[in-house]
């Protein structure tokens, strides 16, 4: 990602990077998983350099400027729309890359694959509010896809 950030920069090509931060080197991690291994895989440590990062490890946000992007750290689900919004407005007065990094709860397993449609879950899917009370997407009233039963769930 580094280089990709530096030369977005150099050659002056606005785009958002969401960076998911759970403190870990998860592809690593969860490929060791099938192994019942953890090591030496976590990022976590209090920076000297970075106190906000509240043990989090690296500043991806100093990262990120030193290699002349603008970036943006989210740490609550409520702040990830405004953040959005305010990475695309600086895309508009920057002229380059604008990462928003979204501090996760740590060891937070992610979905991976290859494909768009080869998705691995390393978790169950929330199927009710209750299974994710901070989930950003139940906050507005949307509809769910059709559940077991065959019948889609409304949510709020």
């Amino acid at each position: 990602m580094i280089e990709k950030l530096a030369a977005g920069a150099q050659f002056k090509l606005p785009y958002v990077h969401v960076v998911v931060n759970n403190s870990y080197l998860g592809l690593i991690r969860q490929a060791q998983r099938a192994f019942d291994m953890d090591f030496c895989v976590q990022l976590g440590f209090e920076n000297i350099n970075s106190p906000e990062t509240n043990g989090y490890g690296v500043d991806h946000v100093a990262v990120a400027e030193g290699l002349g992007c603008k970036a943006i750290r989210v740490f609550k689900p409520e702040e990830l729309k405004p953040a959005l919004q305010k990475a695309q407005s600086m895309l508009s007065e920057f002229n380059v890359p604008v990462i928003v990094e979204v501090i996760l709860e740590r060891v937070t397993n992610i979905s991976m694959g290859t494909e768009i449609d080869a998705i691995n879950e390393f978790e169950e899917l929330a199927t009710k509010r209750e299974d994710a009370p901070t989930a950003s997407a139940c906050s507005t009233k949307k509809q769910r896809p059709a559940l077991a039963s065959g019948q889609p769930e409304q949510y709020t």
